[in-house]
């Protein structure tokens, strides 16, 4: 899914100009779409604290889910506003996504490989924007233009969000839990 993070996030700057003339925005209006659009970025904390009251895995199972459901959305919308609440959704799930995977790797992984699974993760994020650069030339040429852009990078999330309901929980999460259940006798 962290590849869809950074695939998503150059998707926007990649499409900015179809999507201006689209939508018939300045340039100063499409700057502030996108900055409206990174508020998502930064309210992604609120759902990432909530892995240590849920747990991880329902934090990540929702965060794939809604990221999904945020960019087809988005390739729906017509008009700006529209648009510009679809992609902060996008962003606050992909931020969240990409937060609960990090924890993951620090939970899940030993010391001596933790720094290898972050680098991965990482590098993970990185080849989405290196696909997603080489890919939205092509599909802006498509008859659904900008949309296609979107419609594409939420559809092998689809199959993620199902081969995730099989993700277990982190142990340390578990042994939290347990601890509380404790306590709470």
């Amino acid at each position: 899914a962290t590849f869809f993070e950074g695939y998503d996030f150059l998707a926007l700057t990649q499409i900015l100009p179809n999507l201006r003339r689209d939508m018939g925005l300045t340039p100063g209006q499409g700057g502030a779409l996108v900055g409206f659009t990174n508020i998502g970025m930064v309210l992604a904390f609120l759902l990432v604290r909530k892995a240590d009251v849920w747990g991880r895995k329902p934090v990540l199972n929702l965060t794939i889910v809604g990221y999904t459901l945020a960019s087809l959305a988005t390739s729906l919308m017509p008009n700006a506003i529209g648009f510009g609440i679809c992609q902060l959704l996008a962003r606050f799930f992909l931020i969240a996504e990409w937060a609960v995977a990090m924890i993951y790797a620090a939970e899940e992984f030993p010391a001596a490989r933790r720094g290898f699974v972050i680098g991965l993760i990482q590098a993970c994020s990185s080849l989405g924007s290196i696909t997603c650069a080489g890919v939205v030339p092509l599909l802006l040429k498509s008859q659904l233009g900008w949309r296609m852009v979107f419609i594409v990078g939420a559809v092998p999330l689809f199959i993620m969000a199902l081969a995730r309901r099989s993700l277990r929980e982190t142990s340390r999460f578990q042994s939290l839990q347990a601890s509380r259940g404790a306590a709470a006798e």
